[in-house]
């Protein structure tokens, strides 16, 4: 989709404060059915950008990581005092599965959070918020959020050509499938170091460095940002007021409590709804204006 559509069209300011304020109650709030919303909120709004699949390209590493912390954290933290039963000597308490189901569901909803990100703010979006500001570490960093994707999308090109020359880690014995996976990653780090030196030289050539930069940008801050960005310092006001009140945390240890929702608890977990699937209503929005001029064009 293109990037005048939608929730992409939106100011790179306000794209920031969005992710921002998402990763940050994400990790602030502590009770699994605010969470669950969250979590709800952020699996519609990839639907909405790209029909989630970003997500289901992620969605097996992100539930074996949610699965791990969850089975991990009983095993290794013995804390609380309904024992639900014993692995060993080893007691497995209510408390600590309940902990760790709570941690497992803020990791799902952190990273699925984060499938959106690379969807919605550019590395164009990103070297207009911050280059200009501290232009070596943005543009490092940019490089750095990039690096892993480049490298599975070239190791996926060099395993295709590789495998007419019967180079393959999927087949044959062990010693040729790890004789077949040493010459893939030689063959992708002199890929990788070569496409360094261009970049370098054409930085170099280019002058980067040398003095101020300079850059074109077609960002421009609309009455619709403002409206969108008011609404999301609106909403995360009334978030930070209601963590601060002790509202969206569960108590777990040394007892733990009712994880029924109370009357803070559900205002917040509604709150938090909203914050993280503030993209849908900007797609529906320029979806319902670009079918309307299309009907009377």
């Amino acid at each position: 989709m293109r990037e005048g559509f939608g929730f992409r069209s939106l100011h790179p300011v306000v794209l920031l404060v969005y992710y921002a304020g998402g990763l940050t109650f994400g990790m602030l709030l502590f009770h699994p059915l605010v969470l669950l919303a969250g979590l709800a909120g952020a699996i519609l709004a990839n639907v909405a950008l790209d029909r989630a699949a970003s997500l289901r390209r992620w969605a097996l590493p992100m539930l074996v990581g949610a699965a791990f912390v969850l089975i991990v954290n009983p095993l290794l933290s013995h804390r609380g005092r309904t024992v639900l039963a014993y692995w060993g000597d080893i007691p497995i308490t209510l408390e600590s599965v309940v902990y760790g189901a709570t941690m497992a569901i803020m990791l799902a909803n952190v990273l699925t959070l984060c499938v959106t990100y690379r969807l919605v703010l550019t590395e164009q979006k990103f070297l207009y918020l911050f280059a200009r500001l501290l232009p070596k570490t943005a543009l490092v960093a940019m490089m750095a959020t990039g690096l892993i994707p480049r490298l599975r999308r070239r190791l996926g090109d060099l395993a295709l050509v590789q495998r007419t020359r019967g180079i393959s880690v999927t087949e044959g014995g062990l010693g040729h499938r790890v004789r077949s996976g040493a010459r893939l990653l030689h063959t992708l780090l002199a890929w990788s170091l070569e496409d360094a030196l261009q970049t370098a030289d054409s930085m170099q050539a280019r002058g980067y460095g040398t003095g101020e930069r300079s850059a074109y940008s077609s960002y421009r801050f609309r009455a619709r940002d403002g409206l969108a960005l008011g609404v999301l310092a609106a909403t995360g006001a009334a978030l930070f007021a209601g963590w601060a009140g002790g509202w969206g945390l569960l108590a777990v240890y040394p007892r733990l409590e009712p994880v029924s929702l109370s009357g803070g608890d559900g205002w917040v977990a509604l709150g938090y709804f909203i914050y993280i699937a503030m993209p849908l209503g900007w797609e529906w929005r320029d979806a319902r204006a670009w079918r309307a001029s299309n009907w009377n064009g």
